[in-house]
């Protein structure tokens, strides 16, 4: 495999090509282009529901570690809950409207909606 290669030779991955192969998700000319996406990205990743986001982080954690029906059997219980909160109301809602969905956060402050 590319990462026994690399781990037994000792050569770089070149940015290129840990791209091409998905290892990262981009690579930025610069530092600051790369600063720009970022905050873009995790301004995107804060305007979603929290929980979600932590239910879904849950599930990929737990499906590295588990079988993949452990991991299916896992994920459709978190489904379950999640169908149990008004995050899907708030979605759906804002989506009629063509607006940001606002979701509480997990102490249960009201977000604002993200500047993108």
């Amino acid at each position: 495999s590319l990462v026994r290669e690399l781990v037994f030779s000792g050569r770089q991955l070149p940015a290129a090509q840990a791209a091409s192969i998905g290892f990262v998700s981009r690579v930025c000319h610069n530092k600051d282009v790369m600063l720009s996406e970022a905050m873009v990205l995790a301004e995107e990743i804060a305007a979603k529901s929290s929980v979600a986001l932590y239910g879904t982080k849950n599930v990929l954690n737990f499906s590295r570690d588990h079988t993949v029906d452990q991991g299916l059997e896992y994920g459709i219980t978190w489904n379950m809950s999640g169908m149990q909160n008004r995050d899907i109301g708030r979605a759906a809602a804002a989506m009629m409207r063509k607006e940001q969905p606002l979701y509480p956060t997990v102490e249960g402050h009201t977000a604002t909606k993200a500047k993108l």
